[in-house]
């Protein structure tokens, strides 16, 4: 299976870098491979909050029965460049 994969950047400070490269080592990984698998990790651990699900249900609600406003995608481009 061919996995689609993307490059991000980041900027960490040395101190950082080392900390996470002595971690890398107790786990015998190279710091790449190390970073990657406690960003997926921590991306697989997300989990949705009670609160959070009924915020969603209720606007999905309100959205079916249209008493949500909307502002076009173009009018909030215009408020930015103003700024």
């Amino acid at each position: 299976m061919i996995q689609k994969r993307k490059r991000k950047e980041i900027s960490l400070d040395n101190d950082t870098l080392a900390l996470l490269q002595i971690q890398a080592e107790k786990e015998g990984r190279k710091l790449k491979n190390y970073m990657e698998h406690i960003l997926r990790e921590k991306a697989n651990s997300f989990e949705l909050t009670d609160e959070y699900k009924a915020m969603m249900d209720d606007m999905l609600d309100k959205h079916k029965k249209g008493q949500l406003n909307y502002t076009p995608w173009e009018n909030v481009k215009k408020q930015l460049r103003r700024k």
